[in-house]
């Protein structure tokens, strides 16, 4: 992914992030729901997945799909989240 793609997301959920606190219900709201479905994950990669797929249920790898009996169709495109540096 081009480094102007993943600065554009990150200034995406920095405005989320300033419209979560002036308030705003509506956002709040998709903010918790994206939270309880992705509580094992960070705050910064539960806000890229709300902005890129607000939809989503589930994300995982592309092996692990393939684990669980699922598959991924030629032309879908993945959801971009940071991987942590241990």
């Amino acid at each position: 992914m081009k480094a102007e793609r993943i600065k554009e997301i990150t200034k995406k959920a920095t405005q989320h992030v300033a419209a979560l606190q002036q308030g705003h219900s509506e956002v709040l709201t998709a903010y918790l729901k994206a939270i309880g479905r992705f509580h094992r994950y960070s705050l910064h990669n539960v806000l890229l997945i709300a902005l890129q797929k607000p939809d989503a249920s589930y994300v995982a790898g592309f092996r692990t799909w393939n684990q669980l009996g699922r598959f991924v169709k030629k032309s879908e495109k993945g959801i971009m989240i940071l991987a942590p540096i241990v």
